[in-house]
């Protein structure tokens, strides 16, 4: 009804019902509490309770023993400052009173700790913990014990000064932010972040050097993977298995020796957590992207029109929008789903697999490539070594073939796709008739096979 009601209960857990704002435990053991979308008092007793606010500003009480406020219940991600007490999410307009612990949503959330000691348990997502508003450079040894405990918080961001981070065991990701910042990723797969730096980085494990925008005077050890800025960055890998984000800009990606994952893209997966930033389609990144040795996998932007992605040695795995994807040795497989895409398997046996309207070019070796698109796709084959063939997810049986020719080119349709008025409506064997006619065998979405003369 009217006004504000209260619940008193002796219950272990208790949900407040929608017409309800407050909520007060009166037993004398360990307390679930549950608020709805209203601004909720809830008040725990005497044991060690666990609270849930849910939407709404609301006050949370612990009382005595160790309490817990849990954001579990949340639907996205949420921001908790402990320094401004300025939150964000579901916890907007939340006070806390006597509560000891705090715990986040299943999401990318961001924490801020006071000067008291702070408990926060990230849960599920990629977490952060920031110190971008201090006014002095921090030291944030995570193997340490103190007053402060972080659990499940996966990523740590430190001030414009210079800081000082030592990881774990887990896998930690650590941004330095400006400043000259010495990070130690310890044991784990652990990265450096340069992604809010005002300018582009320059960076090689092997080597050791650092450089560029907020990189300059950083000193990294035990970093296995690497983020640039959203300006032309040159990310350089070792002998190990890096994982190397271009993030946006132009930028030069070296993966070096080992089985890395490169990145031409943006900052935009799940990875990255709260941190993560919508793609941009518009603006076309332009990235170089060398895998090295190792078996490599390279994943273009979502546009990548001007860029040229090499796997090199080791058997890899390609992925453009609209760039170049050169699988140079080994048996690779590259993937093409633009508009304008160009393939070239390189050595090897490998697999172009085109999604869409683009080129490809198998190169020596036994080549598999996997059609998916009706129209648009252009297929050239000189390669006189191997078995070559063409599979037509596109044509379900071979009574649905059509085969035409303009005197240097054939061109295969299926009969409900075909225009003899338009030969581009079909996929294009480039030369065919001119000396580029070593393709072996062609395939139809059922199985059926066939061959071109």
């Amino acid at each position: 009804g009217g006004g504000i009601d209260e619940v008193r209960t002796t219950l272990a857990s208790y949900t407040l019902t929608s017409e309800v704002e407050n909520l007060t435990y009166i037993g004398s053991g360990n307390f679930v509490g549950y608020g709805n979308a209203s601004n909720n008092v809830i008040v725990g007793g005497a044991g060690n309770d666990t609270l849930f606010g849910g939407a709404g500003a609301d006050r949370f009480v612990g009382g005595a023993g160790i309490d817990t406020v849990s954001y579990g219940d949340s639907a996205a991600g949420i921001l908790l400052n402990l320094k401004t007490g300025v939150h964000g999410g579901i916890a907007e307009g939340d006070t806390f009173e006597g509560i000891e612990k705090f715990v986040g949503s299943s999401l990318g959330d961001v924490f801020v700790a006071n000067d008291q000691p702070n408990d926060f348990n990230g849960s599920l997502g990629v977490d952060l913990l920031t110190f971008a508003g201090e006014g002095a450079g921090v030291t944030l040894d995570l193997n340490a014990t103190g007053s402060d405990l972080f659990t499940s918080i996966e990523s740590f961001e430190g001030t414009a000064f210079n800081d000082t981070f030592v990881g774990t065991t887990a896998n930690e990701n650590f941004i330095g932010g400006a400043g000259a910042d010495v990070i130690n990723g310890g044991a784990g797969r652990d990265s450096a972040w340069y992604i809010s730096s005002n300018a582009g980085v320059s960076i090689d494990l092997a080597a050791g050097t650092v450089a560029g925008g907020h990189a300059e005077g950083d000193v990294l050890s035990g970093i296995e993977g690497l983020a640039g800025s959203a300006f032309a960055d040159v990310l350089n890998g070792d002998a190990g298995a890096n994982t190397l984000h271009g993030a946006e800009g132009d930028d030069v990606i070296n993966g070096g020796a080992g089985n890395d994952i490169l990145y031409g893209d943006g900052i935009y997966s799940t990875e990255f957590g709260a941190l993560a930033r919508p793609a941009n389609t518009q603006v076309a990144q332009a990235d170089v992207v060398n895998g090295g040795d190792g078996d490599d996998t390279i994943t273009g932007a979502l546009n990548d029109t001007g860029s040229v992605y090499h796997g090199d040695a080791g058997n890899d795995t390609i992925q453009t929008t609209n760039g170049k994807a050169y699988g140079d040795d080994g048996n690779d497989r590259l993937v093409g789903n633009g508009f304008a895409y160009e393939l070239y398997g390189g050595a090897g046996a490998d697999r172009l697999d085109m999604m869409s309207a683009g080129y490809a070019f198998g190169g020596e070796g036994s080549d598999v490539y996997t059609i998916y698109s009706k129209a648009g796709v252009v297929i050239q084959d000189t390669g006189s070594a191997g078995v070559d063939v063409v599979v037509l997810k596109n044509i379900q049986t071979f009574q649905d073939v059509v085969v035409q020719n303009d005197g240097v080119n054939a061109f295969i349709f299926s009969k409900a796709d075909w225009n003899a008025g338009n030969l581009d409506s079909g996929v294009m064997l480039s030369n065919w008739y001119a000396g580029s006619n070593t393709i072996e065998s062609f395939q139809t979405n059922n199985g059926d096979t066939f061959t071109i003369t």
